[in-house]
């Protein structure tokens, strides 16, 4: 659940008071996925909550952590559930080794990889050529991200990280009936092996919702004479956690937090 104001101190205190294991994961989003794990996991052996952004996650993490090195603070165990988001593209942080992390970008990425979502799409030539395009953009974010944040840069803190904006909606980067990029978006032509490479494992590598609102966009197109689809982004997601291919993603997930969880009970 997300607590009314998800600060440090209240989820510093949320586990202080917790008599149950915990898992904290990033955003309300993600509680729609993860809340398939919580009840394989059981939803009345183990408490969930979300700190609100991957931000506030890392800082409860690196809080606990000094709590621990200190010895002064005792808390139920806790497993960190996080996105890679442009990580992905240079090593994790050590201190941050502790956290199960997303194979993809994002745990939508995850889920579209596992679950196959692609293949509901067919052999349809315009989706790959959005695909295309989205990936010779987002390239020229991920270049511009390492120039801000080489992979020999040490990162003290999360507050050490220069972001990049990559917070854009489908429609701002490939505008509706098109499927080359929007003459508005910010863009530079990136380095060839670069798009190559995103392109090639653009399932994992492309922001995680950009992927969504493309299957939505797609979904929801009049097909056979029905002219009132209404796939909803967040029905995506139900849909997607409940096919079998993704029982695989949520039993490798099941196994990490229960390591975590019960390393910390010894």
């Amino acid at each position: 659940m997300s607590l009314p104001d998800s600060t440090l101190e209240n989820l510093v205190d949320a586990l202080r008071f917790s008599n149950k294991p915990n898992i904290i994961v990033e955003g309300q989003d993600d509680e729609i996925i993860y809340g398939t794990l919580v009840e394989r996991l059981g939803r009345f052996d183990v408490g969930f909550f979300s700190a609100g952004s991957k931000e506030t996650l890392l800082q409860l993490y690196e809080e606990l952590s000094e709590y621990e090195n200190a010895g002064d603070f005792r808390h139920a165990p806790v497993a960190f559930i996080a996105d890679r988001d442009m990580w992905l593209f240079r090593r994790i942080p050590d201190q941050y080794d502790d956290i199960i992390w997303t194979e993809g970008y994002s745990i939508e990425n995850d889920l579209y990889s596992y679950a196959k979502l692609r293949d509901r799409i067919g052999n349809e030539a315009e989706y790959d050529q959005i695909l295309d395009a989205i990936s010779m953009w987002f390239a020229y974010k991920v270049e511009e991200y390492l120039e801000k944040n080489p992979p020999e840069k040490i990162f003290e803190s999360i507050r050490d990280e220069e972001h990049v904006d990559v917070a854009y909606h489908l429609n701002q980067v490939v505008p509706p009936e098109k499927t080359t990029l929007s003459p508005d978006l910010e863009f530079l032509s990136s380095d060839h092996e670069r798009v190559r490479e995103v392109r090639s494992a653009y399932h994992l590598q492309l922001r995680g919702k950009l992927l969504f609102q493309l299957l939505v966009r797609f979904l929801n197109k009049p097909k056979q004479g029905f002219t009132d689809a209404t796939v909803s982004y967040h029905g995506l997601y139900n849909d997607a956690i409940t096919v079998p291919e993704s029982n695989q993603l949520f039993s490798r997930l099941e196994k990490e937090v229960q390591e975590k969880l019960d390393k910390q009970k010894r």
